[in-house]
């Protein structure tokens, strides 16, 4: 099958390239960004950018920058994450704390925000000072969602409410704010910026809700790191949390159980408890009316002809079973 927007990704990968290559000393720091950059991943921010203005008549040479910074700043989340999560994989590699050490990782990961905004300090136009405090805000508010995430850790009480609260920080906020950067860089409308931003709030709900699924209806060779992660650390996940709720009597008693023990080796089991519940279809019904939402708010602003793209990106983004 072909890969969409391969040409695209390739010229994000070769811009990515050049920054990090222009930054060689000292190597203690940089060899690990550089290492990390280059194991790769979907691009889903970067391109959701480009493509967003695109879709309101920029082009991409204006934003491929603003691109970059998007994924620089998303990899920071990455290399931080993995080491409050003790995830020791990612994308089937060792993660940086696993192949040098903690403190090189945290390190590379405040470089990494350092060069995103240096990135961003390059875009020029009349939206700049509403790029800079979109920018900035999805900074604190996905640090406020990482703060929400461990919180929740080990709690029983977690709700559906408070855990779509903490994914529109912690993971939503960092693609809706990719969506809007890219209609400020084109200039568009505050209806346009708003509706392209509410596509990207859909689309990176939609895309943490598969990612918790994932965890436990994947391999380890499909998620690129350990299944049972999340179980292991205890997370409130839209699957457990869904589990919990459509479960009743001998088996929703059994899966509280299973995940107060948060033991790997349970994964299997909860798996046929989450099936049995019907999740893996709720979170089907669930991305397919985030999917349905996010184009109604582009259908709304943007002749059809203008959202082609951007449809099939979403529809690219969730295909990813479970």
């Amino acid at each position: 099958m072909a890969i969409p927007f391969l040409e695209l990704r390739d010229r994000i990968d070769r811009h990515i390239e050049a920054v990090v290559d222009s930054c060689p000393y000292p190597a203690s720091l940089y060899d690990p960004i550089r290492y990390v950059m280059r194991i790769g991943g979907k691009r889903v921010r970067p391109l959701l950018l480009v493509l967003s203005a695109r879709s309101l008549g920029a082009a991409d040479e204006d934003v491929l920058e603003l691109a970059v910074a998007v994924e620089l700043l998303h990899t920071f989340t990455l290399v931080h994450d993995d080491i409050m999560d003790r995830d020791d994989m990612r994308r089937g590699h060792p993660t940086i704390h696993a192949r040098w050490d903690e403190g090189t990782a945290i390190l590379a990961g405040d470089a990494l925000i350092g060069l995103a905004y240096r990135c961003l300090s390059v875009q020029d136009g009349p939206r700049m000072g509403e790029m800079i405090r979109t920018f900035t805000d999805a900074v604190v508010e996905v640090c406020e969602g990482q703060a929400l995430d461990k919180e929740f850790e080990g709690r029983g009480d977690i709700g559906l409410q408070e855990y779509e609260e903490m994914i529109a920080r912690k993971t939503g906020r960092l693609i809706s704010m990719s969506a809007r950067l890219g209609a400020l860089a084109a200039n568009g409308s505050p209806a346009q910026v708003d509706a392209l931003e509410e596509f990207g709030a859909c689309l990176g709900k939609a895309f943490q809700i598969q990612d918790d699924l994932l965890d436990y209806f994947s391999s380890t060779q499909e998620l690129g790191k350990a299944v049972g992660s999340d179980l292991a650390m205890h997370k409130a996940t839209y699957a457990t949390l869904k589990g919990r709720a459509l479960l009743e009597g001998d088996a929703a008693a059994r899966l509280r159980i299973l995940l107060q023990d948060g033991r790997p080796e349970s994964v299997a089991e909860i798996r046929g408890l989450l099936e049995r519940g019907g999740v893996p279809e709720a979170g089907r019904r669930d991305v397919e009316e985030l999917a349905q939402r996010g184009r109604a708010a582009l259908a709304a602003v943007l002749p059809a002809e203008r959202t082609t793209e951007l449809g099939a990106f979403s529809d690219w983004i969730l295909r990813r079973t479970f």
